[in-house]
Order: C-alpha cells, then sequence, then structure tokens
C-alpha cells in the first residue's frame, strides 16, 4: 500500500539531495489543492532523511513543533524500554519514532483523500488541513511518555501508586494532551489551523471521557478516530515481537530492576533538577514544569544524588545504585520459574482483571503466614522474589484484531467470514503466563521451597501448566 503512495520514481527524484534540512516544492494532492494562499505557505517544506522511509516531506507547522523542549525531548526516551539491554541495536527513541508516525498518518490521509475523490463521495471530502491535523496528531502522540516509554507507565507508576494514595489516576497520554496544550502556547500556529484544529488533533490522541465533540456534527467523518488495519500478518508480527523481543525473560529482567531503581530513589529525586520548590519523580506527572527533564537521564541524575543526613536516604540511594551497577555488570534478575494459565470458565474481561491482580500480588507474606511459619521461610526471603504477569496478544485482548477492521466494497461497509481472511486463524489470541524472577546476585542460589511453591499453584478458576523451571 505504502509503495502505491510514495513511489519508486518519487524516491528517486528525493534521494539526491541531501539529508540535511531544506525547502522542497509544493506538491497538489488529488483535486484537493486549497486556496492560493495555502499553496504559498507549502513551498517552505521541509525534508529530513528518516531511517526507516527515506527523504520525507514534513510540513513547516510540524517544524516548528519538532523544534520545541517539549518535543526535544523525546530524544532522550528510548522507544522500547529495556530492549537495548538484549537487543543492543533496539535503541531508537521516540523522536524519530513521532516523526515517521507523522508521516505515515499523513501518507495515509492523502490515500484516503485520492480515494473519496475518485468516487467523488462529496460529504467525505478530505481538505489538506485535515490531512495537516492527523501529521500533527502522529507527531505529538507520544509526548507524554516517561522514562523508558511505557516502563515507566505501566510497570514503575502503579507501583508506586500503591503505595501513595494521594498520587492521581494516570496515563502517558494525559501528558501528551498537557504538552500539546505547552507548544501551542509558545509557537505562532494560526496561519495554518485554529484552536479547534487542536482540539481535534487532541482527541486524535485520547478519547474524551464524554465523547468527541470536534466532527459531531459530521458522524461521516468519524473514521478519523478509527484505527486502520487491512493485514491479520501485521497482527501477528505485532504477537511475535512480544514475544521474541519486547517481553523477552531477559528484557523484563532489566525493566524489573530499572523499576525497582526509581522506585528507591523517587522521593529523593528532584525536578527540575536542583529547583529550591521542585517535586519527586512520581509527582512530577501532574506538573509539566517539572516533567519536561523527566527523561531515560534519570539513570544518571541518580548516580548524582547526594547522600543526605538520615539513614533512610542513604540506604534508599546506595540501593538504587547498586541495582544500576548490577545492570552494568550483567549480574541480572533472574527467571526461576513461568507458568501458563489457563481459564476454566472462559471470564469476562472485568473478572480476568481481578484475577490478575491477583496474581501479581502472590508474593505477598500476608496470603502464606502460616505456610512460612511451616517452613521457616522469613519476610526478607520473599522480598527477593518478584511475581510478573505477560500477556501475548494480537492487539484485541483475547478476541479476534479483525473484528475491529472496516472493510469495504465501494462506498458500503462489508463485515468478512474468518473463512473469507484465513483458514489459519488461531482459535486463542490471547496467552497469559505468570513468571517468577529472583533478585539473588550470581553467586547466590533462590530457595527451592519457594520455587515448589511457585510450581504447585493452584486456583479455583484457572490451571497453571509449568513452561519453565529453574532446578536448585
Amino acid at each position: 500500500m505504502l509503495k502505491t503512495i510514495v513511489t519508486q520514481k518519487r524516491r528517486k527524484q528525493m534521494a539526491h539531495h541531501s539529508t540535511r534540512r531544506h525547502t522542497w516544492p509544493s506538491r497538489a494532492v488529488g483535486t484537493q489543492t486549497s486556496s492560493t494562499q495555502w499553496k504559498q505557505k507549502e513551498n517552505s517544506l521541509v525534508i529530513i532523511n528518516d531511517p526507516i522511509w527515506g527523504p520525507i516531506e514534513l510540513h513547516p507547522l510540524c517544524v516548528r513543533v519538532i523544534d520545541t523542549p517539549e518535543f526535544q525531548r523525546l530524544r532522550s526516551i528510548k522507544q522500547l524500554g529495556g530492549c537495548s539491554y538484549v537487543y543492543p541495536g533496539a535503541c531508537h527513541n521516540r523522536f524519530e519514532h513521532s516523526i515517521g508516525t507523522s508521516y505515515l498518518a499523513g501518507c495515509l490521509g492523502r490515500a484516503l483523500q485520492k480515494k473519496i475523490n475518485e468516487q467523488g463521495l462529496g460529504k467525505l471530502e478530505i481538505s489538506e488541513k485535515e490531512i495537516l491535523c492527523l501529521e500533527l496528531g502522529g507527531l505529538c502522540h507520544d509526548l507524554g511518555h516517561g522514562p523508558f516509554s511505557h516502563l515507566f507507565d505501566l510497570m514503575f507508576y502503579p507501583r508506586v501508586k500503591m503505595k501513595n494514595d494521594d498520587l492521581p489516576r494516570w496515563t502517558h497520554e494525559d501528558n501528551s494532551l498537557k504538552m500539546i496544550d505547552r507548544i501551542f502556547e509558545s509557537i505562532k500556529f494560526d496561519d495554518f489551523i485554529t484552536l479547534e484544529d487542536i482540539e481535534f488533533i487532541k482527541e486524535l490522541i485520547q478519547k474524551p471521557f464524554d465523547g468527541y465533540k470536534t466532527y459531531k456534527n459530521q458522524p461521516e467523518k468519524q473514521f478519523f478516530f478509527e484505527e486502520w488495519f487491512n493485514l491479520f500478518d501485521m497482527y501477528y508480527t505485532r504477537f511475535t515481537l512480544h514475544r521474541r523481543a519486547y517481553q523477552h525473560q531477559v528484557v523484563k529482567a532489566v525493566e524489573i530492576m530499572i523499576t525497582d531503581a526509581l522506585l528507591k530513589a523517587d522521593k529523593w529525586l528532584t525536578f527540575p533538577p536542583g529547583a529550591k520548590n521542585g517535586v519527586c519523580l512520581s509527582e512530577s506527572v501532574i506538573d509539566m514544569n517539572a516533567y519536561l527533564f523527566v527523561t531515560d537521564e534519570v539513570l544518571h541524575q541518580i548516580r548524582m544524588l547526594p547522600s543526605k543526613s538520615t539513614e533512610e536516604n542513604k540506604k534508599d540511594i546506595e540501593d538504587a545504585i547498586e541495582i544500576l551497577d548490577r545492570i552494568n555488570r550483567r549480574d541480572l534478575y533472574r527467571l526461576v520459574g513461568e507458568s501458563k494459565i489457563t481459564w476454566k470458565d472462559q471470564p469476562n474481561q472485568e473478572k480476568k482483571k481481578d484475577c490478575k491482580q491477583s496474581l501479581q500480588e502472590w508474593m505477598k507474606s500476608e496470603k502464606f503466614n502460616e505456610w512460612m511459619k511451616q517452613n521457616e521461610i522469613e519476610e526478607v526471603d520473599l522480598k527477593l522474589y518478584h511475581t510478573e504477569l505477560v500477556m501475548f496478544s494480537y492487539g484485541n485482548k483475547d478476541r479476534c484484531p479483525l473484528e475491529n477492521v472496516k472493510f469495504y466494497q465501494k462506498d458500503k461497509s462489508v463485515e468478512l467470514r474468518p473463512d473469507e481472511i484465513s483458514a489459519m486463524l488461531p482459535n486463542e489470541f490471547e496467552q497469559v503466563y505468570i513468571r517468577l524472577y529472583w533478585k539473588g546476585k550470581k553467586d547466590e542460589k533462590p530457595n527451592k521451597t519457594i520455587l515448589d511453591k511457585f510450581h504447585n499453584m493452584k486456583e479455583d478458576w484457572a490451571d497453571f501448566v509449568s513452561t519453565k523451571r529453574t532446578e536448585v
């Protein structure tokens, strides 16, 4: 599909240009050329050399967004969390990812624009300004990510919130919207878009709780807010990447270690760095002046923390630094057990959520008081273990991802039967595992009694099949 959007001929025309930024003539797309004024503004299109797509064009307003501290911050946030500790080449960042997403959003918009124009569907006509909004949405969708991307919002923040009920419910998309507000307060934008367009961009990134407000009077254009995919292979690739790379057992071990270091150092870190009235790491999510400085560089900041007078402060900081040193020495937490979970009665998503929460809290001393006494297990022994729930899916939890894909014949939506897609679709679309990690050092061994307890796990609502077991 993309080859039809960015043709080989077009690539050859662009390839002889240098990789530095420079202007590029405007191009007419389909029949949607706007006013003369719009064409003149497009004369300042900029080209960069993208590592995946080669030379790509950037709208001048996109360049203004990129040239802000809020966007430049993404240079210091890895896209794939701790993956680079296992796969050295997996070190790209949210900065280049966001530029590529913006480009693809524009490609998709123009492909739809061309198709709609060919079929003469006037109500669905897509303007150049709408395509620009799609590009800006792709550019800004990840502005709110914290250190090591999803490690921060899915691993660190939920655990720190369990200790501090005063912290708000939060997702990285919340901060993406706040960063967008900061950016458009600091740059000129009204020569291309309006305040209403900015609201449209924000709704592309996060659906409002009370429903979409932009295009409310144009329901035929609600497709802007839908996800558009066209190949089951894409979902299978997603599943495979999560299984082999993103949730690889060693990747998760490193990410658990980074999370532990952040938890230890949380209240001793200050953002903005050195500020007298700064906030700690976990509280930075509600203060954009502080969050602007929260990136992967936090690991270096931990090493620079001074040991203050209190014993608590000294121990926390020393423990955090020791964990980071262990990562560098490759003295990592070890996966000592893994079991595949099979639900007995196919619970609904709400029930599954409760069950998964119970599994994640499995290694809690209060659940095993009697057993601990019988086996002479101390609470300090249990603290050397960490349970991690790992889920692999095709992007739609336990359902076929193609249920959310719109297929069309001419101008009518149609539903495809499974046999029209592939005769080799799986019967299940989600696999759930519980992993047991041991935090001991290389020259130490895990407790056999605790390992046996994990591998003999029993629950009324699920069966557990051991897929990895460490013998002591």
